[in-house]
This record gives structure tokens, sequence and C-alpha cells, in this order.
């Protein structure tokens, strides 16, 4: 018996000595996560600042004959609430002019900040996407030759910042706009694009009116004409490669980029595309069919408009502005014709005059005009 009592002292000891080293158990049940009525918006695994400069694929642009990069940089601003998870942004998309690749005279973020510290618009995403080229500017327009900008901008852009970024992924939420080149280029492919874009902001736009091609830095003189015959001759005895880079940089590289856009003829030696002029006799004979050509690149978007009426009136707003003063006389021209067009039409449009030159304004435009008819059109969250 004592041996019993004994064995069951030590089973209790040891018992004990189990669980103090035993972990504790729980007794009671944990409290339940509660499941949010409405999917949460996924954060980005990339870290990003108020301003990045984001190199992105442009599968648009490839099998291009002059050697543009496929790979391009683009400008994302943030607003200072970005940083809150659950929270989505319209887009407001820039494209600069010709030689450009940022915003003239408007800085980001520091701007931008303040005019929404301010209350004078409200918080948006803003995507400078330049068109920038290897001869300088490529019009913003689908070539043979350069590669398809439109496409590069409508389907690209927009598609990497809206898989990259929190936006609100909706034609009603994105607006386009663009200076000079890029004014042009935000009209012609807001008109062809009502299901990407919602309202456009067009600033000193390349428009031409019946006479503006022949009023350009283009055709203007004769003696522009003769200049490019000859300096378009001596392309002919050179090498592919001697060839591309005798017109970089070039008097005449405006000219060349203007026809790899709305002339293009990938079949010929550069540069490319087809010019208008040949000299006969030395007289100067013009091919009209080469010349409706390139007036249909700035000078046909007003008529194409009507082609386009119905795209156009699924736009919430389109605004065209302009200097009085500007250098390049046949745009102010061209700006009143394409509104004088488009109301014709029955197509609402907003055409602004203003005090100022080609850039002499266009921070005050932005900041007073071309912000606040997006913050107040787009549609936010």
């Amino acid at each position: 018996m004592k041996n019993y009592a004994a064995l069951g002292i030590l089973l209790t000891l040891l018992a004990v000595a189990f669980s103090a080293c035993s972990p504790a158990v729980a007794t009671t049940q944990p409290t339940p996560v509660p499941v949010p009525d409405t999917p949460t918006i996924p954060v980005p695994t990339e870290a990003f600042d108020s301003l990045d400069m984001v190199e992105i694929p442009a599968p648009s642009l490839e099998n291009n004959l002059v050697g543009e990069p496929t790979e391009r940089t683009i400008t994302v601003y943030l607003p200072p609430s970005y940083n809150m998870p659950d929270r989505r942004f319209p887009v407001v998309y820039y494209l600069p002019g010709y030689g450009d690749s940022g915003i003239f005279g408007f800085g980001l973020p520091g701007s931008m900040d303040s005019l929404i510290e301010e209350g004078k618009v409200n918080e948006m995403i803003v995507v400078v996407a330049n068109g920038t080229s290897r001869m300088g500017g490529s019009f913003y327009a689908n070539s043979p030759v350069t590669g398809n900008w439109e496409d590069f901008i409508a389907e690209d852009v927009v598609g990497y910042v809206d898989s990259h970024f929190r936006t609100m992924a909706q034609p009603e939420s994105r607006g386009l706009t663009g200076h000079s080149m890029g004014g042009f280029g935000a009209l012609n492919i807001a008109m062809h694009r009502p299901d990407v874009f919602g309202a456009v902001y067009s600033m000193s736009p390349g428009l031409f009116d019946e006479n503006g091609l022949a009023e350009s830095q283009m055709f203007a003189y004769e003696s522009l004409i003769r200049d490019f015959i000859e300096f378009e001759s001596g392309l002919s005895a050179l090498s592919l490669e001697d060839a591309k880079r005798r017109m970089r940089g070039s008097p005449q590289q405006f000219a060349i980029s203007y026809g790899y856009a709305f002339a293009p003829n990938p079949d010929r030696h550069p540069p490319y595309y087809d010019y208008p002029f040949t000299e006969v006799d030395g007289q100067l004979v013009r091919d009209d069919e080469v010349w409706s050509e390139w007036e249909g690149g700035y000078g046909g978007i007003a008529d194409e408009a009507i082609q386009y009426k119905d795209n156009l009136l699924k736009l919430k707003g389109i605004v065209v502005d302009y200097g009085e003063h500007d250098e390049y006389s046949w745009i102010p021209k061209g700006s009143v014709y394409f509104g004088e067009q488009l109301a014709a039409a029955g197509i609402p449009v907003k055409v602004e005059a203003y005090n100022g030159s080609h850039q002499g304004q266009l921070g005050t435009r932005i900041r007073d005009f071309m912000l606040p008819f997006f913050s107040t059109i787009l549609k936010f969250e």
C-alpha cells in the first residue's frame, strides 16, 4: 500500500511539472474579421513618389523604319491623398509640343500641389506623355514610318497607367490635353477614341484653315521649297544611315517630321515620304494629290470632325484656346476655323482667344483654365 501511495504522489508531481512547462491552451475563439461589403482596392506593390519618371513598353511603335525606341518614359504626378489606399483618381493626360518633353511654364509637383492646397482644383493624377521622336516630333499620329503614336497614347500609356496606379478607369474620368503639336494630338486622338477619353482641352493647337499649309513655316516662301528640294536631292546619294544622320538636326527637320506623319511612303529612300513639289526646268511644280495629303494633317481635322461627329458628341467637353499674338499666324486662324466647322455641324465646342503668344501665357492657361476645366467636368469618386 505504501508503494502505491508513493507511486500516486510521484505521478501527481510529474503532472504538475508537465503542465507548468506546456503552453497554455486558449479557452475562447478569436474574434472573426468582418468581410467588407465591397472588394478592397488593391495597393500596387511598387512604391511611387509624388512625381515619377517611369519607363514603359510601347508595342505600338514596333516595326517603325527610323529606329524609334519601343521603351518610352512618361511622367506621373500623384496627388497628396494618393497614399490613402482606398481612393481612386481621375487622370489628365498632357501631350507636349514639338521638341518639348514636359509642361512648359507649369511645374510638377509644386504647382499642382499648390492648386490643390488652395482648393482651386480637385485631386487628380497628371500624366505627361511626350511625343518627341528622333526627328523632333511624332505629331501623335499613326504612321508606317515612325510607328503608331496615336495608339501609343490611347492604348500603351493609358493601359500602363490604369494597371499600375489607382485610377478611375473609365472615359468619364480621363481628360486629354496638350500644347501646339500636342494640342493637335489631343483633339485628333479624342475625336477617334471617345471610348478612352471623355473630354479634351487643346492649347494653341496645330490647326490649318483653308490656307494654313501654304502660310506655314514649311511653304510660306518659295525659297523654303527650293531649299528643301535641294536638300532632299542630296539625300539620294547617301547610304541609308548617312541619310538618317543628315536629316536629324537639319533646318528641314520639322517638315520631315510632318511628312513622316501625314504623307508617309515607306517604300521611298529616306526621307520616307512624298513631297508635294518638284523642280522642272527651273520651275516649281506641285503635285496636288500629295499636297492634299499634307493639308490633311493639320488641316484635315476640321473636315474629319464631320465624319466623326458621333464620336465628338460623346465627349463631355471640347475646348480650344489660343493666343491672339501667336508667332505662327496660321494657328489663330486655324483655331477659329476649326471651331466654326464644329459649330456648323452641331458639335458643341468652346474656342477662347487670349492676349498672349504661342507659349508666353501657357502656364497661366494651365493653372487658371485647363486644370479647373477638368476638375469640373471629369467624374470623381
